[in-house]
């Protein structure tokens, strides 16, 4: 009983130390937005204004259902998009076949930014290494020769998020 008391204890630090580091990070997230969005929305500096289609090739990933397998290919959908970067958690595997036929329209190079576009709305991310993995229902900015980064900023700028959620489509699941 004692040993259980002095572990129900140290459990009980761990957990209120987890959500007082949760809490901070949440803190930082929002100083980091608030500090991007009067960056994004500077009216001194000397930015155009225009349309990301006329800036970047934006595409999207499939919107089929191919068969899933026990290996293969990873399949990103929008879950796989977190605020921390991407993750292969819980993602799906399919078939070389799907991967290639699903890449001839939206194949995600090294630099490119994946953003979800679908139910969850949001959480860009710069595709740091080189990809082995096929996109589902997830839009894709082509950056090419430019800076991903930047576009990430932008897309994660409150005032662009708030935009984008206040003109999203759809009832059942909202979309941009």
């Amino acid at each position: 009983q004692r040993i259980v008391s002095i572990l129900d204890e140290a459990f009980e630090q761990v957990a209120n130390t987890k959500a007082q580091t949760m809490m901070n990070l949440q803190g930082a997230y929002n100083v980091f937005t608030s500090f991007l969005d009067t960056i994004i929305n500077d009216t001194n500096n000397d930015w155009k204004d225009t349309v990301l289609g006329d800036e970047y090739d934006v595409r999207d990933g499939t919107h089929d259902s191919p068969k899933y397998h026990d290996e293969g290919h990873y399949l990103i959908t929008s879950k796989n998009l977190k605020r921390e970067g991407l993750t292969y958690a819980k993602a799906k595997f399919i078939s070389p076949i799907d991967y290639h036929q699903i890449n001839k329209r939206s194949k995600v190079d090294k630099g490119d930014v994946l953003f979800a576009m679908i139910g969850t709305i949001g959480n860009p991310v710069v595709i740091e290494e080189e990809p082995d993995f096929a996109i589902k229902n997830v839009a894709l900015f082509k950056v090419g020769e430019k800076n991903g980064k930047f576009l990430k900023y932008l897309l994660q700028s409150k005032s662009k998020m708030t935009k984008m959620l206040c003109d999203a489509s759809g009832t059942t699941q909202r979309f941009v």
